[in-house]
């Protein structure tokens, strides 16, 4: 996937409703999970609030693929 493209499905999935977790597959095999909608999106990444409260952001650039959280593929 290209940054642009993984920029537009995060969007899409940030307006999506009711609102659906995904997770972000890395490159370097570790998973992200996006619970609540986005905070901030740009071309090149995306800040979300984490599990345990934090500010959370990623890479768009580090991102292999993109799936909802209950493992159906999106991207």
């Amino acid at each position: 996937m290209t940054l642009k493209q993984i920029e537009e499905k995060v969007i899409e999935l940030k307006h999506r409703r009711p609102f659906v977790p995904f997770v972000f597959e890395m490159t370097d095999g570790q998973t992200v999970e996006v619970t609540e909608p986005c905070l901030a999106i740009n071309e090149t990444g995306a800040g979300f609030i984490g599990r345990d409260e934090a500010i959370v952001d990623v890479e768009f650039k580090s991102v292999r693929g993109i799936r909802l959280l209950n493992s159906e593929a999106v991207a």
